[in-house]
């Protein structure tokens, strides 16, 4: 028996296995960056080593770190500069001030400032596609945060200047160093069908063909979207992408808010996942996605807070709650999207549907140790009669006390440990009088 490193103990253990078991007093021993016992504390404590640092998570719920499925986590730059307008228009008004503004070094600011926010709130994993990949991905591996990124696609040469012809060879760049990396999960992030054209969007595919990587793009977030590529290509975003040959196990769809049944089924049947991004969709006014009948179908849905210009924070926890009642509301179901199944979105669902299964999304002996601790010794978590209900409806991102990723001590006790959040503030805020004014 291997003394552990780190010793989580007396905590309700909340771990997401396969039988969804919990510990009432639980604990979790770690080795480096893995989990090697979980279970009751009595049990669990001969673990303990002259050298074990003991964690004691008396009053705390202990469960994995939540996984983000769809950002665009560095516009935390322009967070509220582009409100009250519909998809197209906003992103006319973003891209100008990305065009001016985006640079590796400014970049930087914003993934630090993004990438605090998010361990704050308790996530620990982000799928994001934005600019400069390369950058966020330095700031991660300094700040101890996974990140799943990697080369975008864009018909335009935009903030980061790269012809479009050139971008499957500086991909291939990046997904060659970043494809053994023990924190960035290197995968390919064409923006969409109405702003990649077919040759580069095969590109992309290939790209994830010759590395075995994940692939992400938005689709039908819009009407107007699907209006526009169906005119230039007589399908549908769904269609198009599945006679490219993009549908396939290893792509994650940002919103599919607009899917007939048989693009549901479709999606489906080509095992294809999507993000639900909720907040985004609602208040860019885009509509309401199918996520229930996406769900009946077979379809694996996972959820993402987009980026912090669409719904302005990296808060997994309103996501959730917002698309647990969401789509009751809607339907006039409150029986649709219990909160176990909302947990699991962001869990073991997000972690099977990223590719990432064998490495997080549980707390099981083998599985790297990204594990956040709530508090729960508060007002608005008192009583507690179901834990599921409690983490969905009434824990909040401030309630989140402690984080490790991969072992590693990122958060304590709500201290930023690998960021200086106090400088990344300051920089953002003199960066943002200049964006302002533009």
């Amino acid at each position: 028996m291997q003394p552990a490193d780190k010793l989580i103990l007396h905590g309700l253990v909340v771990t997401m296995d396969d039988q969804l078991t919990l510990i009432d007093d639980g604990a979790v021993a770690i080795v480096g960056a893995k989990i090697t016992a979980v279970g009751a504390t009595n049990e669990v404590s001969g673990f303990i080593g002259p050298t074990t640092e003991i964690i004691d998570a008396t009053g705390q719920l202990v469960m994995p770190g939540l996984i983000n499925a769809h950002t665009h986590a560095a516009d935390a730059l322009f967070r509220g500069l582009v409100d009250d307008l519909a998809l197209e228009p906003w992103l006319e008004r973003l891209w100008v001030a990305e065009r001016k503004f985006l640079r590796p070094d400014t970049v930087r600011l914003g993934a630090q400032l993004a990438q605090a926010e998010m361990i704050r709130s308790g996530t620990t994993t982000a799928l994001d596609m934005f600019w400069f990949p390369e950058v966020s991905a330095q700031v991660a591996k300094e700040a101890g945060f996974r990140l799943m990124t990697g080369p975008v696609y864009f018909d335009l040469a935009e903030p980061d200047n790269i012809p479009v012809e050139q971008r499957t060879a500086r991909g291939r760049e990046f997904l060659q160093e970043y494809q053994r990396d023990q924190l960035i999960v290197s995968c390919v992030t064409p923006h969409s069908t109405y702003t990649v054209s077919p040759q580069y969007l095969r590109e992309a595919q290939a790209l994830v063909d010759e590395f075995g990587v994940l692939l992400t793009t938005h689709v039908s977030e819009t009407t107007t979207e699907v209006a526009t590529v169906s005119q230039r290509y007589g399908q549908s975003p769904p269609r198009h992408l599945d006679q490219l040959g993009m549908l396939t196990s290893r792509t994650v769809l940002a919103h599919c808010v607009h899917l007939p049944d048989d693009e549901i089924n479709l999606l489906a049947k080509r095992q294809t996942a999507v993000a639900h991004c909720p907040m985004s969709n609602l208040k860019l006014g885009s509509g309401v996605a199918p996520l229930p009948k996406m769900r009946q179908s077979g379809v694996q849905t996972t959820l993402g807070t987009d980026g912090p210009v669409s719904s302005n924070d990296l808060d997994m926890w309103a996501a959730m709650r917002l698309a647990a009642v969401l789509h009751k509301g809607v339907q006039q179901n409150p029986t649709l999207l219990s909160a176990q199944e909302v947990v699991k979105m962001v869990t073991c669902d997000a972690a099977e549907a990223l590719g990432l299964s064998d490495k997080i999304g549980s707390l099981v002996a083998g599985k790297e140790a990204d594990i956040i601790l709530i508090d729960l010794n508060r007002p608005h978590l008192v009583p507690r009669y179901d834990v599921y209900s409690h983490l969905v409806y009434a824990v909040g991102r401030d309630d989140v006390a402690t984080v490790l990723i991969r072992g590693r001590m990122v958060m304590q006790q709500r201290r930023l440990l690998t960021i200086d959040q106090t400088s990344a503030i300051a920089a953002v805020q003199e960066l943002a009088q200049q964006i302002a004014s533009c």
